[in-house]
């Protein structure tokens, strides 16, 4: 295998352990969780919570991580750390400490995400391969898909802690492949010619850019998170809800390197609104059917989009705020991610339901479609 395709590999594991398992697998095993320990929604969106918090810590303080050495060794205690709190969720029920572990589960996949990711856009930004990078987050959709199976599977033989335990030892032998393959390359240079039809990304005004990218963490958060218990609790279809995930894991794997492709053609801030109007139907669609076939669509427009629409949004803000603008999007999305579960759960817990979760969760994407667009108004014409 080449050096390129061994680094995209490494990335394609990273992105699977320490996102698709480490801070995704919770969403199938709520509902055994609640099932086997007998909390309610409200301390089901707590727990997510902690999770997104040590990742909106995580992605601030890896920004300080320099390149080099330094930034290697966050890859490596992200990976560690990932592992060890997926396995120690099924070794206690105590609330405080699984909050500790999703909170340092959250730190240590965004430290290991923005570790391998910034080693790998830098080693192909010098031969000119930047849109490879989609591979790398197809990993996210393939630790979804296969921590939804393996629930699936083995949930008759196991519990909830179980399968804590079960999918952490699992990823556990990925760890030195990818220690061995992320690090700094250097690449071997491309021979084909670029793409005359290619756009470019142009960049959005930033402030409407950050609304609209905090109103995504807050929106997609709430259906990552329930959409695997809302499933589960409507009659005819308690079968469905982990084939939901999977289905979400499966749209999830080839959607960056197809919405990059479709932001080459029509551009970037047409595709991210394109995006965004497929989410929204997505997570409109379970509260306007309770169908199983409404479900599996909701599951492949979700998935099909959420990873994308950060793979989109990130060259249209990065350069803002004096070079500041991806710290500032990511810190503006983790707080947004942070507060929709814990709203959402509060809400189900008392006088609502998940239906009112989902609608007020897709009017929050509505209104960060709208600041989108307010910013493409507000770009400059191109000299």
């Amino acid at each position: 295998m080449n050096p390129a395709n061994r680094l995209l590999l490494g990335g394609f594991l990273t992105l699977a352990v320490v996102m698709g398992v480490g801070r995704f697998l919770y969403t199938p095993l709520l509902p055994l969780m609640q099932r086997d320990y007998g909390f309610g929604p409200d301390i089901a969106g707590i727990i997510a919570a902690a999770n997104f918090a040590g990742y909106l810590a995580g992605s601030i303080l890896a920004s300080f991580v320099p390149a080099g050495p330094a930034r290697r060794r966050a890859l490596q205690l992200g990976l560690v750390a990932s592992v060890t709190t997926t396995i120690g969720m099924g070794l206690t029920d105590d609330l405080p400490a699984w909050l500790v572990l999703r909170g340092i589960s959250g730190l240590a996949s965004a430290f290991a995400m923005i570790a391998a990711a910034g080693m790998i856009a830098e080693a192909l930004a010098r031969i000119g391969a930047e849109a490879r990078l989609g591979w790398v987050f197809g990993g996210v959709g393939t630790g979804i898909a296969v921590s939804g199976l393996l629930v699936h599977t083995a949930s008759p033989a196991l519990d909830a802690s179980g399968l804590w335990i079960a999918a952490g030892l699992a990823c556990l032998p990925l760890v030195p492949v990818i220690i061995a393959e992320v690090r700094d390359r250097q690449l071997p240079a491309l021979s084909r010619a670029p793409d005359p039809r290619r756009r470019v990304p142009r960049p959005l005004p930033f402030w409407p850019l950050l609304v609209n990218y905090t109103c995504e963490g807050l929106g997609y958060s709430v259906f990552a998170t329930f959409i695997v218990a809302i499933v589960k609790s409507r009659p005819g279809l308690e079968d469905m809800g982990d084939w939901v995930w999977i289905m979400a894991g499966l749209a999830g794997l080839p959607s960056c390197l197809v919405w990059s492709r479709i932001a080459e053609r029509i551009g970037f801030a047409a595709a991210l609104a394109c995006a965004y109007v497929a989410q929204i139907l997505g997570v409109m669609l379970p509260v306007l059917s309770g169908s199983a076939p409404a479900a599996l669509l909701a599951a492949l427009l979700f998935g099909g989009t959420f990873m994308a629409i950060t793979v989109l949004t990130m060259p249209l803000g990065r350069h803002g705020l004096g070079g500041r603008g991806f710290a500032v999007l990511t810190a503006g999305f983790g707080l947004g991610q942070m507060l929709g579960p814990l709203v959402a759960g509060f809400l189900v817990a008392g006088d609502a339901d998940y239906n009112v979760a989902l609608a007020a969760s897709a009017s929050v994407l509505g209104l960060g479609l709208v600041a989108l667009l307010v910013a493409v108004r507000l770009r400059p014409s191109p000299a």
